[in-house]
């Protein structure tokens, strides 16, 4: 492709154009390269649903998603192994995560020159994290297909070097990431503070069952919520899991784009709204702004798909409670604050806008939000417990 010379204008116009023509990033090529369809939108209602190519990288059937305004923030895509087979062996110089909704298999792996060789088993709701460049393959053991949605860094890595060799046939081993030890794959469940916010971590590489284990109390979200932040491979990709009681729903809140949310339990909804629109878009008019997704397990939804930063709030519409596994980027210190140039503190998101933070607290939302929520959690026999002093 031939490059434009560059034109000094003559008068006192301007230089070039006003408008932005976006030009495809390394990894959005390498999309496009790699032969399989790639989704866009700002929400997926089940993953089950999308269209699968063949993907001769991974010997399997998949396809990208590219979710609004997670474009360059953060990887992700689906692969289906079929019946008894597997992934073409493989390593790379990013991190990842599998989470599988479908099937049971095994994982072998080692360090890039074969040694510290080992393999651990996976069953439809694990959550298990590959080391950085470890060679990896995985096995369907199962007459069924096996479906496995996964998150990675791949586009901050491929965006930096700008060459697919390099990331994908490396032989660096990073052995402070993985270094053979026996009991690598061994759950644990001992329950840490995060440094910088307190709440509930694990520093473990798989957790067998993200869907029926039970996590920590946290309440930040809403009243009753349940969440476990996951320290995986000794990595900085992102990830967290919650869970929403029966009958309530989080506040809203807004910050930068980049953040999934999965649905691994229950079914639901979420609203997303550009936050100049303010805190009640149906009682000034607005609601021609507000975009909702729907989903069920095994779908998904972005965060701030509008970028900038959008209000987004999530609603469970089953009888049973909304838990979401969140994949939220991993560029560390930048997915979510701003500390400024002094700053060594800030208020959390998740704190009420009165407060310092970016969060709706419930007396402060659009009425229609709670009336909405009641019909459609009605609609599927369940029955709020949003009691009225929570918006006193």
């Amino acid at each position: 492709m031939s490059e434009e010379l560059f034109k000094e204008p003559l008068d006192g116009s301007f230089a070039g154009t006003m408008r932005v023509n976006r030009q495809p990033t390394p990894y959005q090529r390498y999309m496009a390269d790699e032969g399989i369809p790639v989704f866009i939108g700002p929400g997926v209602h089940n993953v089950r649903e999308l269209e699968l190519k063949p993907w001769a990288r991974m010997g399997v059937n998949a396809t990208f998603i590219d979710l609004d305004n997670t474009t360059d923030l953060m990887g992700m895509h689906v692969i289906e192994i079929p019946p008894g087979g597997s992934t073409e062996p493989m390593r790379h110089c990013f991190e990842e995560k599998y989470w599988v909704v479908e099937g049971e298999g095994t994982t072998e792996l080692s360090l890039p020159d074969g040694s510290g060789r080992q393999r651990f088993e996976w069953h439809q709701n694990s959550l298990f994290a590959i080391p950085m460049n470890a060679r990896f393959q995985l096995v369907n053991a199962r007459s069924t297909p096996a479906l496995l949605l996964v998150g990675n860094t791949a586009p901050t890595v491929l965006n930096t070097f700008d060459n697919v060799d390099f990331v994908f046939n490396n032989d660096y081993p990073f052995v402070e990431r993985y270094d053979g030890s026996a009991d690598y794959y061994k759950p644990n469940t001992e329950t840490l503070a995060t440094p910088e916010l307190g709440r509930a971590m694990w520093k473990t590489n798989i957790i067998p069952d993200i869907v029926n284990t039970e996590f920590p109390l946290d309440n930040q979200r809403s009243p009753g919520y349940r969440r476990i932040e996951p320290n995986m491979a000794g990595g900085y990709f992102r990830c967290f899991i919650g869970e929403h009681v029966p009958g309530r729903y989080s506040k809203a809140h807004h910050h930068k784009s980049g953040a999934v949310l999965i649905c691994v339990k229950g079914e639901g909804y979420t609203y997303n709204w550009p936050n100049h629109v303010g805190t009640r878009p149906w009682a000034s008019g607005q609601a021609d702004q507000v975009e909702r997704v729907d989903y069920v397990q095994g779908g998904m939804v972005a965060a701030a798909p509008g970028g900038g930063t959008w209000f987004h709030q999530h609603f469970g519409t089953s009888a049973g409670p909304l838990r979401l596994l969140v994949f939220s980027g991993g560029v560390p210190g930048t997915w979510s604050q701003e500390y400024g140039r002094t700053n060594k503190t800030k208020v959390w998101t998740n704190a009420n806008i009165e407060d310092g933070g970016n969060s709706i607290g419930y007396r402060s939302e659009d009425p229609h939000i709670r009336e909405e929520f009641e019909r459609n959690l009605a609609r599927n026999g369940g029955k709020s417990i949003m009691t009225d002093d929570l918006y006193a």
